[in-house]
């Protein structure tokens, strides 16, 4: 396997994507902000690539930090080519996400919270799931939500990234790419929905008016809802929840991380159901949200890694496991 058989349509895809919400897009207010989302995403893989590196020489002694890290760099800066490169992509992919999802929730009418909202109460065996977490309704658990899973992604796209070529890497990282530029939009325009903390304010009623939340909700929720309102396409803007991409890209970390560093398999498992729950608890999501992003997401990277074993005949392949 290469590097190249997955860095190819990973491309493609985002320059795909790119170019339909440009083309589409009714006010090009929000293309600039969400370009600004790029040196951030790439500074903080630098920062935690920086910090790994700075704690491994102290652990291993090093007498200068700055020669070592020069050295590293001018004899292996071919290998650290295509993880870099990976990054940057990964970053402008999420750029024109952030260009799609307002575009979505502009060309899609939602329709659908009534119908998700009821399979939940089913689901719970008549039951709002959320009644039993408002317990988790607090500002560390919602700083963890969107701060930790942040961090949390890039860490785990970092070990794929810097993984030896094989099926399963090319499978993990095309599902990345795929998971925002086709699984997430293709299932919005099927079930669009914003979730239960637009209830409410599109016009469904008071179920949820119990739900409450935290002030950082409070402010998120206030900023998505005036860009709405007025269709804007601010930074970061869209409201759509069906799947949800917070646990979508969760499980798409527990499945990199069986694959690559299993021993971290009960932690990164863990934190993935406590997001899950999060992702309720806070009124971003319906519990089916995330059922269906979690599964569209491993069935996307059974499909890939089947395609990409098939076609290099590599029969089941080696493990990526790194300890």
């Amino acid at each position: 396997m290469r590097d190249f058989d997955w860095l190819v349509p990973s491309i493609a895809l985002t320059i795909m994507s790119g170019l339909i919400a440009i083309l589409l897009i009714p006010s090009y207010s929000g293309i600039l902000p969400a370009i600004a989302v790029l040196p951030i995403w790439v500074l903080a893989a630098c920062v935690l690539v920086g910090g790994y590196g700075l704690v491994s020489m102290m652990r291993a002694g090093v007498d200068s930090p700055v020669a070592h890290v020069r050295e590293t760099i001018a004899l292996n800066w071919r290998s650290y080519s295509i993880p870099a490169l990976g990054i940057v992509i990964a970053g402008l992919n999420m750029t024109t996400f952030m260009w799609t999802k307002p575009l979505l929730n502009y060309l899609v009418p939602f329709w659908a919270d009534p119908l998700l909202a009821d399979i939940d109460y089913w689901l719970f065996f008549g039951n709002d799931p959320w009644v039993f977490l408002t317990w988790l309704n607090t500002m560390p658990m919602a700083f963890f939500y969107h701060r930790g899973w942040f961090v949390m992604m890039l860490i785990v796209l970092l070990l794929v990234l810097t993984a030896r070529p094989s099926p399963q890497k090319s499978a993990l990282m095309l599902t990345y790419f795929l998971m925002w530029s086709v699984i997430g939009p293709v299932i919005h325009i099927m079930l669009p929905a914003t979730g239960p903390i637009f209830y409410a304010d599109m016009g469904y009623g008071d179920r949820f008016a119990d739900l409450g939340a935290v002030s950082q909700t409070r402010e998120v929720a206030a900023y998505l809802w005036s860009l709405y309102s007025v269709q804007g396409f601010g930074a970061g803007a869209g409201i759509s929840a069906m799947p949800s991409l917070h646990i979508t890209t969760t499980v798409w970390m527990i499945v990199a991380v069986q694959q690559i560093a299993p021993r971290w398999n009960v932690p990164i498992a863990a934190a993935g159901f406590l997001i899950f729950l999060l992702s309720i608890a806070l009124g971003w999501h319906y519990a089916v949200d995330g059922i269906v992003g979690g599964a569209a997401a491993w069935a996307c990277y059974k499909l890939t890694y089947a395609f990409y074993n098939s076609w290099r005949g590599l029969g089941r392949g080696k493990s990526l496991a790194v300890g």
